[in-house]
C-alpha cells in the first residue's frame, strides 16, 4: 500500500503549531522556575535569584542580557533596550526599581511580552516582600528601643520629681501632726505642686484632655504647648468625634509632626495644621515654611526625623491610610495624611 505524501501546506501547518506548542511550553517553564525560585529563596539570596530570573527572561524574550536595576538608576540608551517597571502589589503601586533587557537580538511577540510583564510582578512582589519585612523589623527594634527609653525617662520623672515631692510632702504633713497652720498651708502646696507633676507625667504619655474633652480640644493644648518655639495656626473641622483608635492616631499624627517643626523648621517658622473629615476620610495637611529636606533622605528611618516619619508611615498604614510628603531644600514641608473613617 503506497501512502500519499502530506501536503505542503498541511506540514506547514503542523510545523506552526508545533513550534508555537513549544513555545508556550517554553514560557510556562521559564514563568513556573522563576516562582518557585523566587519563592523559596532566603532574603539574603533574593538579589542573586532576581538576577538569574531576569537573565531568563532575557533569553525567552529574544535579548542578550537581563538585570534589576534599582529605582533611581539612570535608564539604559538605545533601541535595542527594553525596561519594565516592577512595582510593588497593593493599591499604592510603588515602583522598586525595573527589569532591564539589553542586546536585542530578534523580534519580541505578544506572547513573550505577557510573559515578561508576569516576571515583572513576580520579581516586584518579591523584592516588595522582602522591603517590607526587613521595614518592619527595623521598626520593631527602634520601637522596642524606644519604649525602654520612654520608661526610663517616666522612671527618672517619677524618682526625680514626683517621688522627692511626695518625700517632702510627708515630711512637711508630720511636722504640722501639731496642728502649726503655717505647716498645714505648706502641705497643702506641695500636694498641689505634687498633683501638677504626676499630670505632666501623664500628659507626657497620653493627654488626659483627648479622654476628657475630646480630639478637638486635645489638639488645641497641643498647639498651645508648641507654641512656645514656633507660630502654629490649627483649623479643625470633624462633624462627630472619631473612634478610639483613629482619635489617638490623628492626635499622635500631629503631635509629631509638630514635634519634627519645632526641632527642625527653626524658631522663626510658621506652622499650619488642618484637620478634617472629608470623602469619608479624615485629612491632615501639616505645612512649614522651614528649610526643608529632601524627602529621600529620610526614606530610610535614620535619626530623629526619619523614625518619627516612620512611625507615622506605619501608624497610618496600619489604618489604610497614607501619608505624602512633599518637601525640598529651601522650600518648607507639607504632610498630607489620610485615613478612612470607617
Amino acid at each position: 500500500m503506497t501512502v500519499a505524501p502530506a501536503l505542503p501546506e498541511t506540514a506547514a501547518d503542523l510545523r506552526t503549531l508545533y513550534r508555537a506548542a513549544e513555545a508556550r511550553a517554553a514560557r510556562l517553564r521559564v514563568l513556573v522556575e522563576a516562582s518557585r525560585l523566587l519563592a523559596s529563596c532566603e532574603a539574603e539570596g533574593l538579589d542573586a535569584a532576581a538576577q538569574d530570573v531576569a537573565q531568563q527572561a532575557a533569553h525567552l524574550a529574544g535579548f542578550a542580557t537581563g538585570r534589576i536595576a534599582a529605582r533611581d538608576a539612570p535608564p539604559p540608551t538605545g533601541d535595542d533596550a527594553l525596561v519594565l517597571p516592577l512595582v510593588a502589589p497593593g493599591a499604592g503601586g510603588i515602583t522598586i526599581g525595573a527589569l532591564v533587557l539589553e542586546q536585542r537580538l530578534g523580534t519580541l511577540a505578544p506572547e513573550d511580552r505577557e510573559a515578561l510583564a508576569i516576571l515583572a510582578q513576580l520579581i516586584g512582589s518579591a523584592l516588595a516582600v522582602r522591603a517590607r519585612e526587613a521595614r518592619l523589623a527595623r521598626l520593631l527594634a527602634e520601637l522596642l528601643g524606644a519604649q525602654e527609653a520612654e520608661r526610663s525617662r517616666v522612671a527618672h520623672e517619677l524618682h526625680d520629681g514626683v517621688a522627692q515631692s511626695a518625700a517632702a510632702l510627708a515630711r512637711r504633713l508630720e511636722l504640722a501632726a501639731d496642728g502649726d497652720h503655717a505647716d498645714l498651708a505648706e502641705a497643702t502646696r506641695q500636694a498641689r505642686a505634687l498633683v501638677r507633676e504626676l499630670r505632666q507625667v501623664i500628659t507626657g504619655m497620653r493627654p488626659p484632655a483627648l479622654d476628657d474633652l475630646g480630639l478637638a480640644a486635645a489638639l488645641h493644648q497641643l498647639a498651645e504647648d508648641a507654641r512656645d518655639g514656633i507660630a502654629v495656626s490649627l483649623a479643625v473641622d470633624l462633624a462627630a468625634r472619631p473612634c478610639e483608635a483613629i482619635e489617638t492616631a490623628l492626635f499622635r499624627i500631629v503631635q509629631e509632626g509638630l514635634n519634627n517643626a519645632r526641632l527642625h523648621a527653626g524658631k522663626d517658622a510658621h506652622v499650619m495644621v488642618r484637620i478634617a473629615e472629608e470623602e469619608g476620610a479624615y485629612r491632615i495637611a501639616i505645612t512649614d515654611n522651614g528649610p526643608g529636606f529632601d524627602p529621600r533622605a529620610v526614606a530610610a528611618p535614620t535619626g530623629a526625623r526619619g523614625l518619627g516619619l516612620a512611625y507615622m508611615r506605619e501608624r497610618i498604614e496600619r489604618l489604610g491610610g497614607r501619608l505624602d510628603i512633599i518637601a525640598a531644600p529651601g522650600a518648607g514641608c507639607r504632610l498630607l495624611a489620610e485615613i478612612p473613617a470607617a
